[in-house]
């Protein structure tokens, strides 16, 4: 069982700020909700300078996960919640726990859990592939398409693929791609 399997999910919005995205999260977790509140990293221009920080992943968006019989109302007077999301007839929206999985394994492919949106990442996995590698693709409009790796160009890669029986090269982000056997 994973940690989305045994409560309904919900998306919480955190007031503008890191910092009140990190103490939702913090104080919902000692209330006794479950909390998912991805992280990434990216690149911040300052002048000349260009610098990692780690902000969260969906701009202000966590997601709470509750049992049915904890009260609702706490959520939304919590330190650092500015509300939640709400849907037909000002209900709660509920998340699929299935694309919270998706999101979670993301994260979880790097290794401390932060996805990392840097260039000097994204270098670095688009220097693993060799040129005709077979690889497959992880997500996106060509999930689980297989293809060979073509070459690197920026922070893309490029990758040629089947598409109605002609070979077409798409570019994809190397984070996308895993490695993979071709079937004879």
């Amino acid at each position: 069982m994973d940690m989305f399997s045994d409560r309904e999910w919900f998306a919480v919005v955190s007031h503008v700020g890191t910092q009140h995205y990190l103490r939702a999260s913090k104080e919902l977790e000692r209330q006794g909700y479950r909390v998912f509140a991805p992280m990434c990293r990216r690149e911040r221009r300052n002048a000349s300078k260009v610098e990692a920080v780690i902000r969260p992943l969906f701009d202000r968006y966590l997601f709470v996960g509750m049992h049915s019989e904890q009260p609702f109302h706490p959520i939304t007077c919590t330190r650092g919640v500015a509300f939640v999301v709400r849907g037909f007839r000002n209900m709660p929206s509920r998340v699929s726990p299935l694309a919270l999985r998706r999101v979670k394994a993301r994260c979880d492919a790097f290794e401390d859990g932060v996805i990392d949106f840097t260039s000097s990442k994204r270098k670095e996995l688009a220097a693993k592939w060799s040129k005709n590698q077979p690889v497959r693709i992880s997500s996106g409009p060509f999930a689980d398409f297989i293809g060979l790796f073509a070459g690197a160009s920026g922070n893309v890669v490029q990758v040629v693929i089947e598409i109605f029986g002609r070979q077409t090269p798409v570019s994809i982000a190397p984070q996308h791609l895993r490695p993979t056997e071709v079937a004879g």
